[in-house]
């Protein structure tokens, strides 16, 4: 449950960074959003990053916390991209 939910965090976080650049935020929107709107997805998509690093290290260790971060990071990204090629609606 707690690899679910680190990852869970992880991928939330990789989609509102995915959010803040304008042709992925034109794939999964319709338009991208204003410049102050992406700064704060950004942040928030940063934090949710952090959040799922502190949530592994606290559960696992430092030395498996991080390699499972680090797994959490690269499985989100992955299913961001994957998400993103589906969605696929740009000329």
């Amino acid at each position: 449950m707690t690899f679910l939910l680190g990852w869970l965090v992880a991928l939330f976080g990789m989609l509102l960074l995915a959010l803040t650049q304008s042709k992925q935020a034109r794939l999964l929107l319709v338009s991208a959003p204003a410049g102050s709107y992406r700064r704060a997805l950004r942040i928030l998509g940063s934090f949710l990053l952090v959040a799922s690093a502190f949530q592994s290290i606290s559960a696992y260790g430092l030395g498996v916390g991080l390699v499972t971060f680090f797994s959490h990071a690269c499985f989100a990204a992955w299913s961001v991209s994957l998400f993103l090629t589906w969605r696929r609606s740009l000329p």
